[in-house]
């Protein structure tokens, strides 16, 4: 894991993501299906409230290293040990499905990159040039959007997620511990 960039935010890049990405883009349309079937839903990125990816993703291999990486680099970032919870949802978006502008009303947010096509996130701020295996964590409350740089014909795969010190989430079934 090496740290790509710093200011009010750190990307990292995962190499179990671009060392695996075939077999986890594969086990990862069937964690969709999952989640879709479980919660009625052919969507998975508006009900992130319901579910955590990394809990309903727990046997893929590839994702439990994904995980354990995940909460490293929250504690890294957070650079505290005091109590943190987060949740993650799957963002599975064709170019005319991918995110406007967007706020995260948490203390952090990031997105993990499984298979992010020609796209850039825009913060007001600043840009991130999206490429497979990075992971972005920064500061939460930033509005964002995503842009397609070029069309694509297969979803694009991104693991969005939120952090808080708040352990008051008792409405939402989505918050799993940072150890």
């Amino acid at each position: 894991m090496i740290i790509l960039k710093e200011i009010n935010y750190k990307l990292y890049k995962s190499n179990i993501i671009i060392n695996n990405k075939i077999d986890l883009i594969k086990n990862i349309y069937k964690i969709k299906d999952k989640i879709c079937n479980s919660l009625n839903s052919n969507e998975t990125t508006w009900i992130y409230a319901k579910y955590n990816f990394f809990q309903v993703s727990s046997p893929e291999i590839n994702c439990y290293y994904i995980y354990k990486e995940l909460k490293k680099i929250i504690r890294d970032f957070a650079n505290h040990n005091r109590p943190l919870w987060f949740q993650s949802w799957l963002n599975f978006h064709m170019p005319n499905e991918v995110l406007e502008w967007h706020n995260h009303e948490w203390p952090f947010h990031g997105y993990i990159s499984i298979d992010a096509k020609n796209t850039k996130t825009i913060f007001e701020d600043y840009e991130i040039k999206n490429e497979d295996g990075n992971i972005y964590i920064g500061l939460g409350n930033k509005k964002h959007k995503v842009e397609v740089l070029q069309n694509y014909d297969t979803p694009r795969i991104t693991i969005g997620f939120d952090v808080t010190e708040n352990n008051d989430i008792f409405r939402m079934n989505s918050f799993l511990p940072v150890d």
